[in-house]
């Protein structure tokens, strides 16, 4: 009986992201990301005003969703860069079966919108890998911190246990506006 106690004891605490309990904070206005400028251009579904809401109130159902749609997102696209594909440096597109960093941060953000999460919850972000590489990752806001998407892992993970730097992300308020990163809080707040 103690076995079975302690199994289901290990598989709750698997399903539930260790809580960061810190979220970006964010500065001044920054550039937008070219490619993403572009997409807006075009009419991208991931553009202009939003209302901004509170962080996503998280439940054990809730952060399933959103590990499968990060691992579902990870394994269906096959990562191609535009330069590749394409033949320009930038362009952003929600994917259908190849895309670079930014393009599964747009899938992603579709299928958690389609989820029910909120677009002020859902911040593209722009962040910096540690060879210095610029890299476009999914932020989700949530009431238990800030938590990061990527291509580049299964794992979501809180921003606080994330070795990126974090350069700049969308504002809550419209999706075309970048604001500064300035570091990270413990407290919560609209950004």
């Amino acid at each position: 009986m103690r076995i079975a106690a302690a199994a289901i004891v290990a598989v709750i605490a698997a399903s539930v992201p260790a809580s960061g309990k810190t979220w970006l904070k964010t500065g001044g206005v920054s550039k937008t990301p070219f490619g993403h400028y572009e997409y807006c251009k075009r009419g991208g579904r991931h553009c202009g005003s939003q209302s901004a809401v509170a962080p996503a109130k998280m439940s054990e159902s809730r952060w399933a969703k959103v590990r499968r749609i990060n691992t579902a997102v990870n394994k269906q696209i096959k990562p191609v860069l535009d330069i590749n594909s394409r033949g320009v440096n930038e362009y952003w597109e929600i994917p259908k079966s190849q895309g670079d960093c930014e393009d599964y941060a747009l899938l992603k953000r579709s299928r958690m919108m389609a989820a029910g999460f909120k677009g002020s919850q859902l911040p593209l972000t722009k962040v910096r890998l540690p060879n210095g590489q610029a890299h476009i990752v999914l932020v989700v806001r949530t009431n238990q911190g800030d938590y990061m998407l990527d291509n580049l892992s299964n794992r979501v993970q809180p921003v606080s246990k994330v070795r990126y730097r974090f350069l700049s992300m969308q504002a809550s308020n419209n999706a075309n506006n970048w604001l500064t990163i300035r570091g990270k809080t413990r407290t919560a707040a609209l950004h």
